[in-house]
């Protein structure tokens, strides 16, 4: 899936978001609130914004409309995390860094992190061989933006490829309510964070500041590497062009070999 690399919200976006000025609604204020605007930071009919003639998004012409969302399903692969350290995976130490530039929205991504991920994590991180890291692109739409936001709070807890595992594990298309908080806030349960912390991590304010230091993370190296599309690859500051188990395995190998 290809993306336009710009990480900048728009100033005409902040009236969508002045409804959230006094902080995280609770409860079943929070809940009404969430069944009606899925996204919760603005979004437009059948997916992200639309771009103005500058490039960046306007403010949405009308919320999604209602939809049925089914309950949350448990990941069918939980990623080990004995040698988690944050967002990274594996030895500090290890001879190759496999770095995965992913949207939480996108669906290769989520084929990815089912299909790939774990059997680079098998092969490679759990021998020590490799170090694996999540960058974040979250680009498609404001459900993108929470769910990394989100995955965020949960990595201050500790738990962030659990978080990330149950992201993945139910997407359901783009800005169509499967990262709405509320369902942000039921995955938290899950992976058992402290709700308390994870909330406060939720108001506004907080998840503005969030998400600058996302955008900062991401858009000066994204736009080094030249990355055009999700999921990307990059193995020690190689960008792979393909995204199949074969074609990775090839690529480490390459990497260990002249290590």
């Amino acid at each position: 899936m290809t993306y336009a690399p710009d990480f900048t919200p728009a100033p005409d976006r902040r009236p969508a978001l002045a409804l959230f000025a006094g902080g995280l609604l609770s409860g079943a204020a929070l809940v009404v609130l969430v069944l009606t605007l899925t996204g919760v930071i603005g979004g437009t009919a059948g997916g992200a914004a639309t771009p103005s003639a500058s490039g960046e998004p306007t403010a949405p012409a009308a919320m999604l409309p209602l939809v049925t969302l089914p309950p949350l399903a448990a990941p069918e692969f939980l990623t080990p995390t004995v040698l988690a350290d944050g967002r990274s995976l594996g030895e500090p130490t290890a001879a190759v860094t496999i770095e995965v530039w992913a949207d939480y929205q996108c669906p290769y991504c989520g084929l990815f992190s089912q299909q790939v991920e774990p059997r680079i994590v098998a092969t490679y991180v759990q021998s020590g061989k490799a170090r694996l890291v999540f960058r974040d692109l979250a680009f498609l739409g404001e459900e993108s933006r929470w769910a990394a936001v989100a995955a965020r709070l949960a990595e201050e807890q500790g738990s962030f490829w659990p978080y990330h595992d149950w992201l993945f594990a139910n997407q359901i298309g783009e800005n169509k309510g499967a990262f709405a908080i509320e369902r942000l806030r039921e995955i938290a349960g899950r992976v058992g964070l402290d709700m308390d912390r994870f909330d406060a991590g939720l108001e506004l304010d907080a998840a503005r500041a969030a998400f600058a230091e996302i955008r900062a993370d991401a858009e000066a190296d994204a736009a080094a590497l030249n990355i055009s599309r999700t999921p990307t690859v990059v193995i020690d500051g190689t960008v792979i062009e393909a995204n199949d188990w074969d074609s990775i395995r090839t690529a480490i190998d390459a990497a260990l070999a002249g290590s």
